[in-house]
């Protein structure tokens, strides 16, 4: 009889190994080669579900509709799964615009966002019907423009940057963690600022191609507490009155509040230590201190603490998106209420990338060298053959992502090892953490994988990326090809005057 252990909705541990729904992912390595990232299908289809279902519940006054971001994972498989459940789509390249068309969502729910976004982005935009976020001074009348040369009425929104003034934790997406949210929110790029929003509105309102159809925010993942949503919402919902009151008694008939959502085992910022700096300067004072005494016995006295510093996965969940929903529908809909604008009718929508997909993703690597050292100190080094520069989403983040060796997914942490990957770089994926014994050729599963991930990989030293696998239930197939040598050359181009010697 088999032993089953659930980890979550689609990974568990059977007799010691690790399954994606109905897939062991040791024999996904073996089937389909290693490196190898896997997306589960189940899992995206049951987080657009909850997300949808949540959503509705707290937004009774008009339709839902879940636009997850393509950023965090514009696979062409993948973007065809969620369109075929209903969802829209978040855009931001035109290359992403693209992919949503050509799977089949309806225009009327592609959100083309980014800033800046060029002329032919733009015709392009106008021309699908799709609906169009104002996000610079200069784009209403670039649209203005293409929306008449193509005859056609322009459907757009402004993206509003409301000042996070009551949310000042420190922001998750600084390392050092010494910037308060609200400054963080107000230096990055997106949203229009209220300076702005003042300057457009009058050629707005004159714009004879250009239809505001309503509003669009996004602040991305600083905090994974509801508190932030709440204070986005709070925010947000002020603005949207300011602006209405600028337009004229202006009344959105969608009301976009972007994603930031946490993955339900967060790997955001986990690797970012912030009493790191305290606990090396100590080390170092220390080392300097005990110099005098020699190497040996100074290496004696620093051994026991080197060996007793290791870093773990986050393990405190987020929010389930049961919690975020009712945060935002609730504060939403009563602030909206409090400065007069009714949500009768108004199309709710929101754009989550990292928790529609982070989840439903995992990476297979295998540990193809272990090295060690005894003396002066102890320490451990397992090498796999994947590496940081096809996880750089994650690396921009901090990510420290949890993590089971498929193979002995039952098999109790005892020994502290560095996991490196294969750049020439320390490429440092999980460093000091504790795990089973390892041996070569164990596989080694990195979790929550399932956004900005493989979609970020580089081919840093030459080095051909991985393919993926999409697992439904039982079955697994190819979604994207494992690149070959040819392929990461295929743009490279010598010039005629180097030709001579080069071999073709």
């Amino acid at each position: 009889m088999t032993d089953i252990r659930r980890l979550d909705d689609c990974l568990s541990v059977r007799d010691g190994r690790l399954w994606i729904e109905e897939q062991d992912a040791v024999e996904l390595v073996r089937r389909f080669g290693s490196p190898l990232f896997v997306v589960s299908e189940d899992q995206l289809r049951r987080n657009v579900r909850r997300f949808r279902e949540a959503f509705a519940r707290g937004w009774p006054d008009g339709p839902v509709k879940v636009m997850p971001a393509a950023k965090a994972n514009w696979i062409t498989a993948v973007q065809r799964v969620l369109a075929s459940e209903g969802c829209g789509c978040d855009v931001y390249s035109a290359g992403e615009l693209a992919v949503a068309l050509k799977v089949g969502f309806e225009p009327q729910f592609i959100s083309v966002n980014g800033v800046p976004k060029d002329d032919r982005h733009i015709r392009r935009s106008v021309e699908a019907g799709v609906r169009l976020t104002i996000d610079a001074e200069d784009e209403l009348e670039r649209i203005e423009r293409a929306a008449a040369e193509a005859g056609k009425t322009a459907q757009v929104r402004l993206r509003l940057k409301p000042v996070l003034s009551g949310f000042i934790d420190a922001s998750n997406f600084v390392p050092e963690g010494l910037v308060p949210t609200d400054i963080a929110a107000i230096a990055y790029k997106g949203g229009l600022s209220w300076n702005e929003i003042r300057a457009i509105v009058p050629r707005l309102r004159a714009a004879k191609h250009v239809e505001l159809v309503g509003f669009h925010q996004h602040h991305g993942r600083h905090h994974p507490s509801t508190r932030y949503w709440e204070e986005q919402m709070r925010t947000y919902a002020a603005e949207i009155a300011r602006t209405c009151e600028l337009l004229g008694g202006y009344r959105p008939r969608e009301i976009d509040i972007g994603g930031g959502f946490a993955i339900p085992r967060d790997p955001h910022n986990a690797a970012t230590d912030y009493t790191a700096p305290a606990q090396l300067g100590a080390l170092y004072a220390l080392s300097r201190a005990l110099q005098h005494l020699g190497s040996a016995r100074r290496y004696a006295a620093l051994a026991p603490l080197i060996d007793a510093v290791a870093m773990a996965p986050n393990d405190r969940p987020a929010p389930t998106i049961e919690a975020y929903a009712a945060a935002c529908t609730a504060t939403l809909r009563r602030e909206l209420g409090r400065h007069g604008i009714p949500t009768a009718g108004v199309t709710l929508q929101l754009e989550p990338g990292r928790s529609i997909h982070g989840n439903a993703g995992i990476h297979l690597a295998t540990v193809r060298a272990l090295k060690s050292t005894e003396r002066p100190i102890r320490w451990k080094i397992a090498a796999l053959d994947t590496t940081e520069f096809w996880f750089t989403g994650g690396r921009y983040e901090h990510h420290l992502h949890d993590f089971r060796v498929a193979n002995k997914a039952d098999a109790p942490a005892v020994e502290k090892v560095d996991v490196v990957g294969r750049s020439c770089y320390g490429d440092r994926l999980m460093p000091t953490i504790r795990a089973p014994r390892l041996e070569v050729d164990d596989v080694f599963a990195f979790l929550d994988t399932g956004a900005y991930q493989e979609v970020s990989c580089s081919n840093f030293n030459a080095m051909p990326r991985p393919a993926a696998v999409l697992v439904t239930g039982a079955e697994a197939a190819v979604i994207r090809r494992r690149e070959t040598e040819k392929d990461v050359f295929r743009r490279d181009e010598i010039p005629a005057h180097l030709r001579k010697g080069a071999r073709r």
